[in-house]
């Protein structure tokens, strides 16, 4: 079958906004608009240096450059959540180019587009007949390109096809006098085998960076020759032309082959205890250990994550995925490595209890925050906080200076503790082990910041490098806590999420940053 692959968004969105290289442009990703569309017209062959910031919290961007024929250029995702992504897109033909905004896990809010010219693109390199190169792409070098002249006599076939496991840049085969698309084969495809057609015609082929850095394998020759490209999966060597031979001219279209397999991630039987997919699609992180939390990241069928713990019978498993903590269902997930020494986590008791709300009316807009330590005169229920557990979520080292800022991880808030027995303002329910650890190592940096944005009130307690406890409950007008540590101490921060209701479990994100322009 011949055919010819595009991309094309279907995705409902906002109308279309205009946009000029050298302008910056607001915009909104939100539930009833998840898509926002710009389009802007280049003059001439450049490239374009796009980057797309966070206006306020809440949004990870990403986007998509479509040319005017709907192939996808370059798509810039999001994976690590954070507030600002940019990239190099090569333009190689005049034209009205598409770019679409989205946000990472359904996040929404307003951004900043920001589009500026880039250098001027590169000349191609002639490839010939017999002839079969191997190089790469990368986010330093996001395009290569070549040009094919067309024999006179007889069709040609150019081989153009990922050589790294997991990887593949975009594949694009144009007229190189119009710039009229002839085929494409996107990143999920892995490569292309085009059929050209005899003739007095110039074809320019463009590998264009995917998002991963990746190796390809270019290699041109004679349909029905006595040189052939090497076999797919072999190593590409340098061939000679040999005479032509003559054939029928006959008028084709490009052709798809099928690629190399995509070779998913083994796991090593004597490395740590690591998860990977079971199948050929991602699988949820969630924020706890039931499908009733949160999302918070999802697990690439071509990638794999660090076991940090499991729920007793196994069917939980919590994980570590570009440097977000969550839990993966045991069912959907194969498990290899040295796993007998990882944690054995249980789940939290999330069973109210009967003990009085301390109601804390918050009196400012800044966070207010509390330290506190337990007096005689408060009487400890029977459940109290244990910073001796292991985290609920987690934990992870942080040095002053850390990127991406914020460090974020997904948690639900709640448990059967009230907090209010510590005393100094502290309120709310939560669980005896610490919802998430930070070891901290200090540096230049004068502010430390906790918040926590959720889908209700909730309350943070931290017992810091200093072994006190401060506590805040709603803080800059909003439901959510936020407590910062001034000049803080290189150690331990222990960090509780709770409800400010009994019985409530609300599902959000805690944030530690540096930076006091974030904030809820």
């Amino acid at each position: 079958m011949l055919i010819v692959l595009t991309a094309v968004s279907v995705t409902a969105q906002a109308d279309v906004v205009p946009v000029g290289i050298g302008e910056n442009v607001t915009g909104e990703v939100s539930a009833a608009i998840p898509v926002s569309a710009f389009s802007v017209n280049v003059p001439t062959p450049q490239t374009l240096q796009i980057q797309v910031l966070t206006i306020g919290s809440g949004l990870a961007p990403a986007f998509r450059v479509f040319d005017p024929s709907g192939v996808v250029l370059q798509s810039v995702d999001n994976s690590a959540g954070r507030s600002t992504v940019a990239g190099t897109v090569p333009i190689s033909t005049p034209g009205q180019y598409r770019i679409e905004i989205s946000g990472t896990f359904g996040t929404a809010g307003a951004f900043l587009l920001s589009i500026q010219a880039g250098e001027p693109l590169e000349a191609p390199e002639p490839l010939q007949p017999g002839e079969a190169i191997t190089s790469n792409v990368s986010d330093q070098a996001t395009r290569a390109a070549f040009t094919v002249a067309g024999n006179p006599t007889a069709f040609q076939l150019l081989t153009a096809e990922s050589r790294s496991a997991g990887a593949s840049p975009v594949f694009v085969l144009r007229d190189s006098e119009t710039g009229e698309l002839l085929g494409s084969a996107g990143a999920l495809i892995g490569g292309a085998r085009f059929r050209l057609p005899p003739g007095n015609v110039s074809f320019l082929l463009e590998v264009l960076f995917s998002g991963a850095n990746s190796d390809f394998f270019v290699c041109l020759e004679v349909e029905n020759g006595p040189i052939r490209c090497p076999a797919t999966g072999g190593t590409a060597q340098n061939v000679q032309p040999t005479a032509l031979p003559t054939s029928v001219v006959i008028v084709a279209t490009p052709t798809l082959f099928v690629p190399t397999q995509i070779a998913f991630p083994t796991i090593n039987p004597l490395g740590p205890c690591t998860v990977a997919t079971v199948g050929g699609t991602a699988v949820n992180v969630r924020s706890g250990p039931g499908t009733n939390f949160g999302i918070v990241t999802q697990l690439s069928p071509l990638g794999t994550a660090l076991v940090l713990g499991r729920v007793p019978d196994a069917s939980w498993y919590q994980v570590t995925v570009n440097g977000v903590t969550g839990w993966v269902s045991g069912t959907v997930v194969r498990v290899g490595g040295n796993c007998a020494a990882i944690s054995i986590i249980t789940p939290p008791t999330l069973t109210p209890t009967s003990t009085t709300l301390f109601t804390l009316t918050p009196t400012s807009t800044n966070p207010a925050v509390a330290t506190a330590t337990p007096t005689a005169t408060t009487a400890a229920p029977a459940a109290t906080l244990n910073f001796n557990l292991p985290p609920n979520y987690g934990s992870t080292p942080l040095t002053s200076g850390f990127v991406p800022d914020p460090f974020q991880a997904g948690m639900t808030s709640g448990g059967s503790v009230d907090v209010s027995y510590l005393g100094g303002g502290c309120t709310g329910f939560a669980t005896s082990a610490p919802d998430f650890s930070v070891n901290y190592t200090a540096g230049a940096f004068p502010t430390l910041r906790f918040y926590f944005v959720g889908s209700g009130d909730s309350t943070m307690i931290i017992n810091g490098a200093n072994g006190q406890f401060a506590c805040n409950d709603d803080s800059f007008g909003t439901l959510n806590p936020t407590i910062d540590f001034n000049s803080p101490a290189s150690g331990r921060y222990d960090i509780w999420i709770g409800s400010f209701a009994s019985g409530s479990f609300i599902s959000g994100t805690l944030s530690v940053t540096e930076n006091t322009g974030n904030h809820p």
